[in-house]
């Protein structure tokens, strides 16, 4: 029973994968929590984390749709797509997200009513949200909304690659315990929409369609034809570029209101990167431009001057397609997270409790609530079971796993372990794993 215990604890969360880490948080026995809960604190005096394998993390989120919502198999060869079914299902509004971390150098140290700690990695992060309007136009039409506009160009897009240099210090002040984590970025590469629009309305009288366009993209790090030609980017480059440097902070506090009860809050990410090198800009409109049909009478009398005369629609169109380039710097923001929770002890071994975390993209709110148990069998062996709701995806149940023997402390924790048993069925997957090297017991306050 334990081994098959021990299997469904490790195994599964491998194969799984969301946006945030919630039940890293519910671990302050690990020195990586604090860069989700910055008030959180160790239990030993020393940690260090092995380069690379400390700390290794993943996520892929999408709030529209799964696989089998899009495609259905009627039979072992054979996969059908159901686009009305797919459409309904969507919101005004969709986020697909996916990115990982992984953790070059890290070390935590406590020193009575402080800790202090460092830690540098790399981040990668890409966010893309998308309208649902696209998908009505392309599979009814216009027809269905004479009289109506669909923005089919509401896109959001925020890619990025970034190193991240990091300190992290807790202190506790009687009931009190605050934690702060100033970061200092460097930025690689990014591509990141600052307007998408294109709205098509079609006229209730005369079916005329009308499309007005305004478009601008930024990107850094990213190659055009004379970079390539002349050879001016390359892996190195990306690597050690330190020309986009930016800033960040985390902040935390929590209050302990009496033994058992606690409640915690903070706000992540809260920073920018500037955008300088390698930067090249596309922007177009704002313009707009209307359909009016072509009139056919006239091929039938052998007149084709009215052929002709499409050129000026064809014009029409590559104007407002057309695209203008610059290289401007430009800043974007981290993807800024607030979060509140608060846990109450059963007992020396048991904790429950509740988490309320929302981010904001591109003009969508991300809101997820947390249910969550934990128990510290004891310094060795610690672990939590966690339920989340959040927006676009109502069933995730995780947990996380932390084992401390010989030095060594092994961690293992995801918001989601249902993808591991159906993939095909989830909207969101995640998974954080590493390795600390571990020294001396952290003296407890009193």
């Amino acid at each position: 029973m334990k081994k098959i215990t021990l299997s469904l604890l490790l195994g599964m969360p491998l194969l799984a994968g969301a946006q945030d880490s919630y039940t890293m948080k519910l671990l302050p026995q690990l020195h990586q929590s604090q860069w989700v809960n910055a008030s959180n604190q160790t239990d030993v005096k020393l940690s260090v984390g092995i380069p690379v394998l400390s700390g290794i993390s993943f996520y892929i989120f999408n709030s529209g749709f799964t696989y089998n919502s899009l495609f259905n198999r009627v039979n072992d060869s054979t996969v059908s797509i159901n686009p009305s079914k797919f459409i309904d299902n969507l919101k005004d509004r969709n986020l697909v997200a996916f990115g990982a971390n992984i953790s070059l150098l890290s070390a935590n140290m406590s020193m009575g009513n402080f800790t202090a700690g460092f830690s540098v990695s790399d981040r990668a992060d890409v966010r893309f949200m998308y309208p649902k309007d696209l998908f009505r136009f392309a599979w009814y039409g216009n027809g269905a909304y004479i009289g109506k506009s669909l923005n089919i160009g509401d896109f959001g897009l925020n890619a990025s690659w970034y190193r991240e240099y990091a300190l992290h210090g807790t202190y506790n002040w009687g009931k009190w315990t605050f934690g702060a984590s100033p970061k200092l970025l460097f930025g690689k590469t990014n591509i990141n929409t600052r307007t998408s629009y294109l709205n098509v309305y079609t006229d209730a009288d005369y079916y005329a369609l009308t499309a007005q366009t305004e478009m601008n993209v930024q990107t850094s790090g990213l190659a055009d034809s004379a970079d390539r030609a002349e050879n001016r980017m390359s892996f190195p480059g990306y690597a050690f570029n330190t020309k986009n440097k930016g800033l960040g902070i985390d902040l935390g506090a929590s209050y302990q209101l009496n033994e058992k009860l606690k409640i915690a809050a903070g706000i992540n990410n809260l920073g920018y990167i500037r955008w300088k090198s390698n930067v090249h800009n596309y922007s177009a409109g704002p313009t707009s431009f209307t359909f009016e049909g072509f009139d056919i009478a006239p091929l039938f009398q052998g007149d084709t001057s009215g052929i002709l005369s499409t050129d000026q629609y064809i014009d029409s169109v590559i104007n407002i397609i057309k695209f203008n380039k610059s290289s401007e710097d430009y800043t974007t923001s981290l993807p800024v997270e607030f979060f509140a929770m608060g846990s109450y002890d059963l007992g020396k071994m048991h904790t429950v409790g509740a988490q309320f975390s929302t981010q904001k993209f591109s003009k969508k709110m991300i809101v997820a609530s947390t249910l969550f148990y934990r128990i510290t069998l004891n310094k060795h062996l610690s672990g939590a079971l966690s339920y989340t709701m959040k927006t676009g995806s109502l069933f995730n149940v995780g947990g996380g796993i932390v084992a401390r023997f010989a030095g060594m402390q092994w961690y293992l924790t995801t918001d989601n372990w249902w993808a591991s048993v159906k993939p095909l069925d989830s909207k969101n997957m995640n998974v954080n794993l590493g390795m600390n090297l571990t020294f001396g017991d952290r003296a407890k306050k009193k």
